[in-house]
């Protein structure tokens, strides 16, 4: 291997830009060590998505145990356990943290618990011991925190963000969520699921902002089908106490409302967290949201210094953290490289799951002027039908003249699962013809991309037939 490759890499942040970006660094012939603080996995795994998909899944299949036990006549299940959920929950982060610390060693990382802070360009110093860690190149994965809002009373012990309600002791009565995004979504449905009664209180106009208006529109009239109760363009103001009820004043139109809640859930989003790095000590821009500023190498303005993840904002994917943090340790190693940021899929754990990848509607309309849509409904597939998850449609957007695949936003079941086919055409420039041509198997749920992909040509098989035109 050539000597510009023996390069001492300090990784700071052991979540998934932190540890991929090691692990990789150190099979280029790096020698790498990883400073965390928070335990390994990082916010993703001990604060995020590891723990909430856990949760769901348990709601959910508790959801399907008491459709069983109804459809063969049997007697009503036992009350969903919070203990039992908060246990299994919690034995998914020990499994897959001791995963990663093994995984680390084995790569040959040296791993050191503490805090890292900046002393010079060349030199990382941990608050905890003292030691100093030389360097000749440093990757930043700090992650983020729970991002607040000035509302007066959030100081309340009843007032929640996403990370404390994942320690949460009791089961409450009433929830009211700040926040419709998808952390707010996911939780809204887990506590509903556990007989909590859910009110969601969205600033803007529609639920999930960022995503189709179709997927949004149609996944909240679902949520409210199972009695979870939507505020849209709605603002707190303030919550208040009110005989050791939280009182919840919101504005909407003009007007002044009350809600009244056991429990407050602020989801309102993450900001990165890079304070206390000492990145002032070595001239390190950062943005005003907090976000360090990098280039398409994930290079600081300071040369040897990288930072991947939601460190640098954007979206906050872990998915997204792992891509930028293999990118930042090839170039750490002298090995050039550049984010793939052209295709990167979004999912939302909610039942039915919400995943998106490639352009919206509006988006793919003004770039392209002539779009064909397509869209198929999972009550015409036959494997949805037959688990009885049959709510939602696959979505599928091309240019009307190449008829390449450009943007598929999927609101169904296993729907983060589906979204790799259809990553993958985006990402290959797929056309129309290339997905249609495809055999595949069935009764599987794949097919209604394929059959979505058929619809925007006319051609659908599984739908009354319709003519379709360039929009």
């Amino acid at each position: 291997m050539s000597d510009n490759r023996q390069r001492n890499v300090i990784v700071i942040g052991g979540g998934p830009g932190g540890y991929p970006a090691a692990i990789r660094a150190a099979r280029l012939g790096g020698v790498v060590t990883l400073v965390d603080k928070g335990g390994l996995g990082g916010t993703c795994l001990h604060r995020g998505c590891i723990p909430t998909k856990s949760m769901l899944k348990f709601v959910h299949d508790y959801q399907v145990m008491k459709r069983v036990l109804k459809e063969a006549g049997g007697g009503p299940p036992p009350a969903p356990s919070l203990t039992a959920m908060m246990n299994q929950k919690n034995d998914a982060i020990r499994h897959l943290s001791a995963g990663t610390r093994a995984l680390l060693e084995k790569n040959g990382v040296r791993i050191v618990s503490g805090t890292a802070v900046f002393q010079n360009r060349h030199t990382v110093r941990v608050l905890e011991t003292g030691e100093e860690l030389p360097f000749s190149a440093a990757i930043i994965a700090t992650g983020s925190k729970s991002m607040e809002l000035p509302i007066e009373g959030l100081d309340y012990p009843g007032v929640l963000n996403s990370d404390r309600i994942l320690d949460i002791k009791e089961i409450p009565v009433s929830l009211t969520v700040i926040g419709g995004g998808y952390i707010g979504l996911e939780f809204a449905q887990i506590f509903q699921a556990l007989g909590v009664r859910v009110t969601v209180v969205e600033l803007l106009e529609n639920i999930l902002p960022t995503e189709d208006p179709d997927v949004a529109q149609s996944l909240m009239k679902i949520m409210k089908s199972t009695g979870i109760i939507f505020y849209t363009a709605a603002r707190v103001t303030r919550i208040s106490l009110a005989d050791e009820t939280l009182c919840i004043t919101i504005e909407k139109e003009g007007r002044e409302d009350k809600l009244f809640s056991d429990r407050v859930l602020l989801a309102v989003g993450r900001r990165a967290y890079t304070e206390g790095l000492g990145l002032e000590n070595i001239g390190i821009r950062v943005q005003g949201n907090g976000a360090i500023a990098v280039n398409k190498h994930m290079e600081t303005s300071v040369p040897g210094i990288f930072a991947v993840g939601d460190a640098v904002g954007g979206v906050m994917l872990a998915h997204k953290a792992s891509a930028e943090g293999e990118t930042a340790a090839c170039c750490a190693v002298g090995i050039p490289s550049t984010a793939p940021y052209r295709v990167i899929p979004s999912v939302m754990y909610t039942k039915p799951e919400v995943a998106r990848v490639g352009l919206l509607e509006g988006v793919a309309r003004e770039k392209y002027g002539e779009i064909l849509i397509g869209r198929f409904p999972f009550a015409a597939n036959g494997r949805a039908v037959l688990e009885g998850n049959s709510q939602g449609f696959v979505k599928v957007i091309a240019e009307a003249k190449s008829e390449c695949i450009v943007g598929v936003s999927i609101l169904g079941p296993d729907a983060g699962h589906l979204i790799g086919e259809a990553a993958l055409a985006v990402e290959m420039e797929a056309t129309l013809a290339d997905v249609a041509d495809t055999v595949h198997a069935h009764p599987t749920l794949s097919e209604a991309f394929r059959e979505a992909v058929l619809d925007a040509k006319g051609e659908a098989v599984h739908i009354p037939p319709t003519l379709k035109k360039v929009r």
